[in-house]
């Protein structure tokens, strides 16, 4: 009886400890120094992040003043850039056509033909046929010439202003793409310009070839004639 009472304390104390063990085996030891560093970590990261997202937003803003359209095509759209016929018949028929899209450039032909003249219709058609025809051609030349060019001289000067107007407004541009388009056209309308010297230089050519056909024809004529005039007081047989 005896053996038992002091066994029994201790199975008690056994008890109690093996009661205890899986409670210490559930606590968790906290690394203080490491957890700080990832907390580090992950503040360093979200700033990296910021800066990536603030250098795509100033990327895409770039890419947007690069891009897209400013609309400079719609500045000086109602200048006509294309006032003289596209060939030498259409050019010289202008008075034929007082209408259309060189409706004005063929009044301003007429108007100088009527100028010009210095016979009245009756005296010129009291002339020859070939005589009429030779006066009425060089009317209608010596007229268009006179209205190509003076067309010319008025289109480069109101051409000079919209240049002005092109390059003042690259001061008011808001962002790099407009600049450049801006610039773009001031470079397309010089381009356009140029074509039109090489036109009216084209055209000039032109006007002296036919001035000189038509001094060679009335050579020709004066030849002609001379001959009429010496065999016509001769005897036919």
């Amino acid at each position: 009886m005896r053996t038992n009472r002091l066994f029994k304390p201790i199975a008690l104390g056994f008890t109690i400890l093996a009661a205890t063990q899986p409670a210490r085996a559930q606590w968790s030891v906290v690394d203080i120094p490491a957890t700080a560093q990832i907390v580090k970590q992950v503040e360093t990261t979200g700033q990296q992040l910021m800066t990536l997202k603030s250098q795509l937003q100033q990327a895409e803003q770039a890419l947007q003043s690069m891009s897209g359209g400013r609309g400079m095509q719609l500045l000086l759209g109602d200048l006509n850039r294309n006032y003289l016929p596209g060939d030498w018949a259409s050019m010289m028929n202008l008075s034929q056509t007082l209408t259309g899209a060189y409706g004005r450039l063929a009044s301003t032909v007429v108007s100088l033909q009527a100028a010009i003249a210095v016979l009245s219709p009756d005296h010129l058609a009291a002339l020859s046929k070939t005589d009429q025809l030779q006066i009425l051609n060089a009317r209608q030349q010596i007229a268009t010439k006179q209205a190509v060019f003076q067309n010319a001289l008025s289109s480069a000067s109101a051409r000079f202003v919209s240049l002005q107007t092109l390059i003042a407004a690259i001061g008011t541009a808001t962002d790099q793409k407009a600049i450049l388009d801006l610039q773009a056209r001031v470079n397309a309308e010089l381009c356009m310009m140029q074509n039109e010297q090489t036109k009216l230089q084209a055209l000039s050519a032109s006007f002296d070839a036919q001035d000189a056909a038509a001094r060679a024809q009335e050579r020709e004529q004066g030849l002609e004639d001379q001959g009429r005039f010496a065999t016509r007081f001769q005897p036919v047989p």
